[in-house]
């Protein structure tokens, strides 16, 4: 019993396992396996949260706890205003209940754990990554280039690349993820810290190749952009740690010039990809492609957020979301309780028809993460959580700025580049909260890794608040 004991509290194991489940639920042929895996580590999880909460005490150690604390508290009321959408709405609601606060009490509060190895955790997490992704889009790339007949099986429709996923999404945050934990793991500072082996540079080097590959051909708009944000920022952090005397002035210029440059790469790294789809495609077909064929191609060279294919519009679901809001402005309607709300503000009946069941209801999103946290708990609960955001990055970077010119070969930059081009990537994407999938769990999982790093490199809040004459400690704030 103590040994199980000991298995149940081990927070660590459960983030490494529950990020792996996570990631098989993507993968073809195991995702359905692996959920039913991970519905019994979502009940440890939701156990082991209550335990940290009741038992340990969190609010007292958890930096930011209050706007953290007050959210979960709004979505509860959320929850139980939307009592009466029917039983599997309520259900979810209440899942969706339990998943946020792990994401708040376990993921990003590992930093309140007395003794957490953080630094073996996230190099774990990146080599698995590494090692699987590299395999998984080398395998995908094989199948399509020599599985004759069975070309449809690893190529979605019009050409586009899905590899060994379900989701050609899945297959282009994988390899942007995967490109950024390589760049992680060639930090000096990371490996030697961790007391862990270098990863072989050819591991990295056929990662970085096989991935940006997979990269062009699938049709992840969102994770192009997810690549580009992420290198301006190590760019702009590069920049900044060789400046001595910084102005506003010098700050500015420099950010907007980068900017520029980030734009401009962009705009050729989407112009490569509908190259190299329009290629392969071509490859693949008898008898060549038509004009039309070419044309729906490569029509989404840019972002055309007003084409509407009913499912992924941006303007369809972000206008469906705003008329949603305007009838349930304070306290939201609940997640569960979204794809009914869109049928009935559009009047599309068919909406999502492709899914049957609850799996139609889960899959529901605005595919814009701050529109789902505003719908989804309304006001009070939307600006509770982008108070946490903004005090967030006002935690964090100050460390990296007091500390620029001696972390170049630190791993700090690489996280707060990953957070800031997450937060770009929510708003064209199903991310931030109200979704359990890999790529919500490791946006929350990067935060409290970056939290740890912070706390290690001597960020403190020391003194207290009194309100009502409670006394907080300003950390809680």
């Amino acid at each position: 019993m103590k040994k199980l004991k000991l298995l149940f509290l081990d927070s660590s194991l459960f983030r490494l396992s529950y990020m792996l489940c996570l990631f098989f639920c993507m993968v073809m042929y195991v995702y359905t396996a692996a959920y039913v895996v991970l519905a019994l580590l979502f009940i440890w999880g939701a156990a082991l949260t209550v335990y940290t909460v009741v038992k340990k005490n969190i609010f007292s150690k958890l930096y930011l706890g209050l706007w953290l604390f007050a959210f979960a508290a709004a979505f509860f009321v959320t929850v139980l205003c939307n009592l009466n959408d029917g039983f599997y709405a309520v259900i979810y609601n209440v899942v969706l209940f339990f998943h946020v606060c792990i994401c708040f009490f376990i993921f990003y509060g590992m930093h309140t754990e007395k003794i957490v190895p953080f630094r073996w955790e996230l190099y774990l997490m990146a080599r698995i990554i590494v090692y699987l992704s590299t395999v998984f889009t080398l395998i995908g790339l094989v199948l399509m280039l020599f599985t004759s007949g069975k070309f449809d099986n690893y190529m979605n429709y019009q050409g586009v690349f899905k590899g060994f996923y379900i989701n050609p999404n899945h297959q282009g945050y994988v390899s942007v993820l995967s490109i950024i934990f390589c760049h992680m793991l060639t930090k000096p500072n990371f490996i030697i810290n961790s007391k862990q082996n270098r990863v072989s540079r050819i591991w990295l080097v056929s990662c970085t190749i096989l991935n940006c590959t997979a990269l062009l051909l699938c049709d992840s708009n969102a994770s192009l952009l997810l690549l580009v944000v992420y290198a301006a920022v190590i760019v702009i952090m590069k920049f900044f740690s060789m400046m001595d005397n910084l102005t506003p002035k010098k700050m500015i210029v420099r950010i907007l010039l980068l900017g520029g440059a980030g734009l401009v790469a962009l705009s050729v790294m989407m112009f490569l990809r509908v190259f190299c789809r329009v290629g392969v495609a071509a490859v693949f077909s008898d008898g060549g492609l038509s004009a039309q064929q070419i044309q729906e191609l490569s029509s989404d060279a840019v972002f055309i957020p007003t084409k509407d294919s009913g499912f992924t519009s941006r303007w369809f679901l972000w206008d469906a979301g705003a008329k949603i809001f305007s009838q349930n402005p304070v306290f939201g309607i609940g997640k569960g309780s979204l794809l009914e709300e869109i049928i009935s503000v559009t009047g599309r009946t068919k909406f999502n028809a492709q899914y049957e069941g609850v799996v139609r209801m889960v899959f529901t999103d605005l595919h814009n993460g701050y529109l789902s946290v505003l719908v989804s708990s309304g006001v009070i609960g939307f600006v509770l959580f982008m108070a946490f955001i903004i005090r967030y990055l006002m935690m964090t970077f100050p460390v990296w700025f007091l500390q620029r010119k001696i972390m170049t070969y630190s791993i700090y930059p690489c996280l707060m580049a990953f957070i800031v081009a997450y937060l770009v990537y929510a708003l064209v994407e199903r991310t931030m909260l109200f979704d359990m999938t890999y790529l919500v769990m490791s946006f929350w999982l990067i935060l409290g890794y970056t939290s740890c790093y912070a706390l290690d490199f001597g960020y403190m809040r020391r003194g207290n608040y009194y309100i009502f004459n409670k006394k907080l400690h300003k950390r809680l704030i």
